[in-house]
């Protein structure tokens, strides 16, 4: 990059929100440069990933699915089980992050890693990047923020932090192959869920909530499930994360600044599930920022208006339903009732 850059729209973060806007916006036609401050371009190692059956065509790349999906089995609270489907397949999210972001390439957007979002002044377009020790200035007539829940865009902006809930993940031997995804949205998993991934001959346990408890409620899921048979008792591999939890931000566009993926609140309150809303916002966002850059000035708001469309009544029945099993006497305060529906939970998790 040279001291000051000029592009049509700025993309900061690739994960699968900015690569799919980087995508979006490179194919209409727009100047691209997306950033990302990692220092590799790709996804997060040894996690497997269920996306529903829409992604499937993002998930064509050699390496991408390691098996396809039927169905989900949803545990509720009084310990029935309601079996459902749910097309879709899992996937390896390091090489599907990696093939989101290729496209991106291939589209002809440039791309630049280990690259930081120092500053912003939003009244001028303008970014200060540092990147290798230097600092460079890029005027953008367009930006996409899809720098996740912790958006350093949003910071610079004065923007409150979105709440989040904490995640932690085990990959442990599967005794039993399986083509469905279990999830528990129960009052065993206060504001959060427990659920495991089939990925051939291995499976992903994953619990999401309040940070202390978070840990224990996944070291007894397994112990469960090792001890049922289904799964083994050596831990393969473990990594954690946080995800935001309030849902949609009050506003997901400020001036020529559209917010996707996790950093505009879409993933689900209940489930954490983000990598579908992810993709479908920065699709939608990547192409509204290059409309915007040729002068229609309608697009930021009609991006607005299509995601609130698309995504707010989910979210909000969703964060209904959390409520109740946030609080220590969900019992009492309608836990039980929260589960009853957890199908229609699951389902809209992946697909509003």
């Amino acid at each position: 990059m040279a001291d000051t850059d000029e592009c049509d729209v700025l993309v900061v973060g690739l994960g699968p929100a900015g690569a799919a806007a980087a995508t979006a916006a490179a194919k209409a036609g727009a100047r691209v440069l997306a950033v990302e401050r990692r220092q590799s371009l790709g996804g997060v190692a040894n996690c497997p990933e269920f996306i529903p059956m829409p992604l499937g065509l993002h998930a064509r790349a050699d390496h991408v699915v390691i098996q396809t999906i039927v169905g989900a089995h949803n545990h509720l609270n009084d310990g029935t089980r309601a079996d459902r489907l749910l097309p879709g397949c899992v996937v390896n999210r390091d090489a599907f992050d990696r093939a989101l972001v290729d496209f991106s390439r291939v589209a002809g957007a440039q791309l630049r890693h280990d690259a930081v979002l120092a500053g912003l002044d939003a009244d001028h377009s303008e970014a200060t990047l540092n990147q290798e020790g230097h600092s460079r200035k890029v005027h953008y007539r367009a930006l996409v923020a899809a720098d996740g829940h912790a958006s350093m865009v949003a910071r610079l902006l004065g923007l409150p932090p979105l709440k989040k809930m904490y995640t932690r993940r085990y990959r442990v031997a599967l005794h039993w192959p399986q083509d469905a995804v279990d999830v528990w949205i129960t009052s065993r998993y206060p504001g959060g869920y427990g659920w495991l991934i089939p990925a051939g001959r291995d499976a992903v346990l994953g619990t999401g909530m309040e940070e202390q408890i978070t840990h224990e409620a996944l070291d007894d899921l397994h112990r469960q499930l090792a001890g049922a048979g289904l799964v083994g008792s050596k831990i393969l591999g473990q990594s954690a994360g946080t995800v935001p939890v309030e849902g949609l931000r009050g506003k997901l566009a400020f001036g020529n600044i559209l917010f996707a993926g996790d950093a505009g609140g879409l993933a689900h309150p209940l489930t954490g599930a983000g990598i579908h809303p992810a993709v479908v916002s920065g699709e939608a966002a990547g192409h509204a920022a290059a409309e915007w850059a040729t002068g229609h000035l309608g697009a930021i708001p009609a991006y607005e208006a299509k995601m609130r469309g698309q995504f707010g009544e989910t979210m909000a029945r969703a964060l209904i339903r959390r409520a109740p099993l946030e609080s220590p006497l969900g019992d009492e305060l309608g836990a039980s009732d929260a589960g009853a529906g957890n199908w229609s939970v699951v389902r809209g998790a992946f697909e509003p």
